[in-house]
């Protein structure tokens, strides 16, 4: 895990570790903490301030594919090749941690996380579903239909549009209400190959949906009318993880390479 400054992109340092792939990360600022999870099977918690790690959490038995952090409840949600969803208590990280929940929530590997608000969790899934779960419970609240012809594997949401959008290998998106949980509109071929990621934009660039591609390109799309405003191209391998911060696009790519776009205006393609 490599760590960079924002204000001037310099190099921090790195975090060693894993004994496998990194696959995802998530941050609790509150806590100043940052958690990895790999291909070792394994969730580490690095300390922000010591920038070392402080706890290794164990109990999934193949890759954790995502994490969501759940700042208000002090839970770091994660996700597996194993088809489970554990649920850990980071609360007080002085003391340790503790998984409290393990649900059996997929048929295949799940490959997203991500809140819907009104204590709902969803996950994407190899099997090509997405779940929606009850985070006070930890039950599940609804599976979407239809589902994608192939496995979900990202997820944005826009809260001020009350919509949330699904990515997939089949190469598609879709557009759901929040509140309904009903699909609104499906758009085929999206990209030359699978959708392995998804963000919305800050700021003035909040109706906009970026979604990065196995294809090596990052797309960007106006979040109300699903329409392609622009096409990134730079990266010379699939593109693995897409993330907003200000007027920034941050890519990152099996090229080993991760790219900074200013993203203040877009023309129509």
């Amino acid at each position: 895990i490599m760590i960079w400054d924002l204000n001037n992109l310099q190099y921090i340092g790195t975090l060693r570790g894993h004994r496998g792939f990194v696959w995802c990360l998530c941050t609790s600022l509150a806590r100043k903490v940052l958690c990895s999870g790999s291909q070792d099977k394994t969730i580490k918690i690095w300390s922000l301030d010591r920038f070392r790690c402080v706890e290794t959490c164990h109990g999934h038995t193949s890759d954790v594919m995502a994490l969501l952090m759940l700042e208000d409840r002090g839970n770091v949600v994660s996700a597996s090749d194993d088809k489970t969803i554990r649920v850990w208590d980071i609360s007080d990280v002085s003391r340790g941690i503790t998984c409290v929940t393990v649900i059996d929530a997929h048929q295949s590997s799940i490959f997203a996380l991500h809140r819907l608000g009104d204590g709902l969790i969803m996950s994407g899934s190899r099997d090509k579903t997405i779940r929606v779960w009850n985070s006070n419970t930890w039950q599940l609240h609804r599976m979407l239909h239809p589902p994608h012809y192939d496995a979900v594997t990202a997820f944005a949401l826009d809260e001020k549009s009350g919509r949330f959008f699904s990515g997939s290998r089949d190469k598609s998106m879709k557009s759901w209400d929040t509140k309904t949980l009903e699909p609104m509109h499906h758009i085929l071929h999206t990209h030359l190959d699978w959708v392995t990621s998804m963000c919305m934009g800050q700021g003035p660039n909040a109706g906009t949906i970026f979604s990065g591609s196995k294809d090596g390109t990052v797309r960007v799309w106006d979040a109300a009318t699903f329409r392609c405003k622009d096409e990134l191209a730079g990266h010379r391998g699939p593109i693995t993880a897409v993330l907003t911060v200000s007027n920034f696009l941050f890519s990152a790519s099996h090229d080993r390479k991760v790219r900074v776009w200013r993203i203040d205006r877009f023309g129509d393609r």
